[in-house]
């Protein structure tokens, strides 16, 4: 019996509650869906080629195909920095045996009519890689390093653009 009690009230208590699916109805491109909203965002030229990769994430994730918008509503500015450091130290060489890249970035989406600011953010990833004696092989393993931050970047940026567009949508 008190197993019932505590399920009842228990579902009394999340019954006002406003949690719902983020694409709820996205399927049928319904009033709360933010797809419209992230489709007709126009993301600013890249400065460098970690932004580019993290622009191209950010133009698949938010229409799909890596297009540029038919119709631009919103301007999507990135500002990102890396930096390196070292993780780990060999004694004998007092060389690096594995490199840590982090990339801070801050994201500003403005209406492109008002210039009105929406929305801004940071978001802060991280990406290793093991060094190499091999001059080349450091060199590629850390551009590599910065793709995979850019692109957990992206998908950060992304979600709080669709969770920013639902809840907007929804009130």
């Amino acid at each position: 019996m008190l197993w019932r009690s505590l399920l009842i009230a228990a579902t009394l208590a999340l019954a006002g509650c406003q949690v719902r699916p983020l694409y709820l109805d996205a399927a049928a491109s319904g009033p709360l869906a933010p797809n419209a909203d992230l489709r007709a965002i126009l993301i600013d030229q890249p400065g460098d080629r970690t932004v580019q990769v993290m622009r191209n994430e950010l133009s698949f994730l938010l229409r799909g195909d890596g297009s540029a918008p038919q119709s631009p509503a919103y301007r999507l500015r990135l500002i990102v920095d890396t930096s390196t450091d070292n993780l780990a130290v060999e004694l004998e060489e007092d060389l690096p045996s594995a490199v840590l890249v982090a990339l801070n970035g801050t994201f500003i989406l403005s209406e492109i009519d008002t210039e009105r600011t929406l929305l801004t953010g940071a978001v802060t990833t991280t990406a290793s890689y093991d060094f190499s004696s091999q001059r080349f092989a450091n060199v590629r393993a850390e551009k590599d390093a910065k793709a995979r931050a850019a692109k957990s970047a992206a998908e950060s940026v992304g979600a709080r653009l669709a969770a920013y567009f639902a809840a907007r949508r929804g009130s």
